[in-house]
């Protein structure tokens, strides 16, 4: 898993430094209309299921955490639109491997309180899935807020990061996760 987050985040860093002169800016594009967008990081995460063994417990172990985005500009500092957003972990509990997946599908809004810095909060559903003994699902509450920034690399795409605490609200537990990611973004 660490392999996967560290090729996923070299790659873009690669992508993005190596074209040089491809990247120059050439207007700026403001925010208005709709975008669309992904991103690829990864970040630790607990799931805290009442009475059982989760193989996450404590300070969590790293997952790789990938998401799509899509949505419109109201303004140049207000975004608002939706996210589909997984974290993946496989675990060993007892020499066997246990699975986890952990989806987010929020709506959320970014706040832009600089021209490239901005401010990230999203309420939405929540899903997780994990095999044990017998396979675990359930449906819950996502929240989340993070801060995040980018940068016009042309008059229409944006590339950046953003970190970002998630929380899991379920019936029988709950998940936390801290999150990072590299980002693109069509406007």
């Amino acid at each position: 898993m660490h392999r996967i987050i560290a090729t996923s985040v070299a790659f873009f860093f690669i992508f993005f430094f190596a074209s040089g002169t491809a990247f120059a800016i050439q207007g700026y594009k403001d925010r208005h209309g709709s975008f669309y967008g992904f991103g690829l990081g990864g970040g630790p995460g607990a799931l805290h299921a009442d009475g059982e063994d989760t193989g996450l417990e404590g300070t969590g172990e790293l997952g790789f955490a990938p998401h799509l985005v899509f949505g419109g500009g109201m303004s140049n500092e207000l975004i608002f639109g939706a996210e589909i957003s997984p974290w993946i972990r496989t675990v060993s509990i007892a020499d066997q491997d246990h699975t986890h997946l952990q989806w987010s599908f929020n709506a959320f809004t970014n706040y832009f309180v600089l021209d490239n810095l901005y401010l990230e909060g999203g309420l939405g559903l929540a899903y997780k899935y994990w095999d044990s003994d017998t396979r675990h699902q359930e449906m819950g509450i996502s929240a989340k807020i993070g801060t995040g920034f980018e940068y016009f690399l042309d008059g229409t795409v944006a590339a950046g990061m953003r970190f970002g605490y998630t929380r899991h609200f379920y019936q029988n537990g709950a998940f936390d996760a801290f999150v990072g990611a590299a980002t693109l973004r069509w406007y």
